[in-house]
């Protein structure tokens, strides 16, 4: 049975929703960004803040220079999580398996569905109108065999449109697009595989689809294998429901109350050695950290950032780490719990870097901690957990 995939989406969310509460906002150019630092950037920006020349990541101080005509809009988390609540309502009548993508936009199973609903492009567009007619909120919807499929076909189409892939056209269908349309090679830790893509002269994904793969291997490594396949419009990933998103979660009960620096950072760091072995043995790597502190008040307090690139490493890890630590403890009250989450977890690929411009002792140093880890692991594994631990732990 073919995979039916729908991307269904709001472009410009958040503008989307704020010019419903104020019409006013309809025909001019807009955009979302935080009014309380002058270093602040463009979150979101509307069609016609693109067609002055807008970007999103763009700061608000060169933004005004380029468009004095442009109004920035403050975020309003509350309010977009009401309207994304709404859009589920009526994604859940249809869609047995549903992915947020981001903000106003996600990803449908409608696999097997086809005798209830009929087919996925029917789904779609009565997804698409009943969003139109119930919440006038005007989206964009992609289907296909997979969710990289599904996800580049919506972001072809302007609002109201409907693009369907039809199982075997994949390949012609990805073939004449740039290789910078791929979701995937968006994230920062892949800019180094396009910059060596543009070196190549290999433009579009139909090049990369008709490069051998053993030449590809050569200058791209690890990443070669899936890069071709995303060429050809392969995707195997699972649509994966919200609660069943990947996260590993680490959590010590301090008794007692602790407020001793050397004692925490060595406990978190124990808790870290061990969320690192298991996503090694896992073969994930993890893109985001999370650390909640709990106060012997119950005032809790939880920090996040995002890990670029993604790792599985120690060394790599240990200083962010260490940083949402700082950012947690900003009360000199005990602890009572700490939880440390690594979450956005993907399969695991170890890229050797072509041409590596680090210094040749912290290349030695990096490398020594990789083997240390991986030593630590089989120690581990063999006599228990408890075999090492950090000095100041306990």
């Amino acid at each position: 049975m073919d995979r039916q995939i729908v991307c269904f989406g709001i472009p410009a969310f958040e503008i989307a929703v704020a010019r419903l509460h104020d019409p006013s906002f309809s025909t001019r150019p807009v955009a979302i960004a935080p009014l309380n630092t002058s270093r602040a950037c463009l979150r979101e920006v509307s069609s016609e803040a693109e067609q002055a020349g807008l970007a999103i990541g763009m700061s608000v101080e060169q933004a005004r220079r380029v468009c004095p005509s442009l109004h920035i809009l403050s975020p309003n988390p509350s309010r977009v999580c009401n309207a994304e609540k709404s859009l589920l309502h009526i994604v859940r009548r249809y869609a047995p398996v549903w992915e947020p993508v981001q903000s106003g936009s996600l990803v449908m199973d409608l696999t097997g569905t086809g005798r209830l609903f009929g087919p996925a492009y029917d789904i779609a567009a009565k997804v698409q109108h009943e969003v139109l007619t119930q919440y006038r909120l005007d989206g964009v919807a992609g289907v296909g065999s997979n969710k990289l499929v599904a996800q580049t076909a919506a972001t072809l189409i302007q609002p109201s449109e409907l693009y369907d892939v039809r199982p075997g056209s994949e390949p012609m269908f990805m073939a004449p697009l740039s290789v910078r349309t791929l979701p995937g090679l968006q994230r920062p830790c892949m800019r180094q595989i396009l910059l060596r893509l543009d070196d190549l002269n290999l433009e579009t994904l139909g090049d990369v689809a008709e490069s051998p793969l053993d030449a590809l291997e050569v200058v791209l490594g690890d990443y070669a294998g899936q890069l071709s396949r995303w060429a050809q419009g392969i995707d195997s990933l699972p649509v994966l429901p919200p609660a069943s998103q990947p996260q590993l979660e680490e959590a010590v009960l301090l008794d007692p109350d602790e407020i001793d620096d050397h004692v925490l950072t060595g406990r978190l760091l124990d808790m870290l050695q061990r969320l690192c072995r298991r996503l090694r043995s896992q073969r994930r790597v993890c893109g985001r950290l999370f650390l909640t502190i709990r106060y012997s008040d119950h005032l809790e307090v939880t920090k996040h950032e995002r890990v670029t690139p993604e790792t599985c490493w120690e060394c790599d890890l240990s200083h962010v780490v260490l940083s949402l630590f700082q950012k947690c403890m900003r009360r000199r009250i005990r602890l009572r719990a700490m939880t440390l989450s690594m979450a956005a977890l993907t399969s695991f690929t170890e890229q050797g870097v072509l041409f590596d411009a680090r210094p040749v002792e912290e290349q030695r140093r990096q490398d020594r901690a990789k083997k240390l880890a991986v030593a630590l692991d089989l120690l581990h594994a063999r006599f228990g957990k408890q075999i090492i631990r950090y000095g100041r732990s306990s």
